[in-house]
């Protein structure tokens, strides 16, 4: 379940057209999914590889607010930083 804060909401993440033929490119990623890319982003650029049993606590993590979910990626940023 994502529950945004009304005042922190998910920006929109636009869909490339190059990324998947199946997807609407034509509207931007529900809050949920946008967390998901964003935090696979964040563990790339800290070169922290994602195993099969870190998937779902990834996909748990990006059921949470964009506040939330922006604080975990501020904390990846710092290990990126390191």
């Amino acid at each position: 379940m994502s529950v945004d804060h009304p005042l922190f909401p998910t920006p929109p993440l636009p869909i490339s057209a190059c990324l998947s033929p199946g997807l609407r490119v034509e509207e931007d990623l529900p809050a949920t999914q946008a967390h998901q890319v964003m935090l696979h982003c964040a563990l790339d650029a800290a070169c922290l590889p994602v195993r099969l049993t870190d998937i779902r606590a990834v996909a748990r993590i990006a059921e949470l607010d964009y506040q939330t979910v922006n604080a975990v990626i501020g904390w990846l940023r710092t290990l990126s930083e390191r």
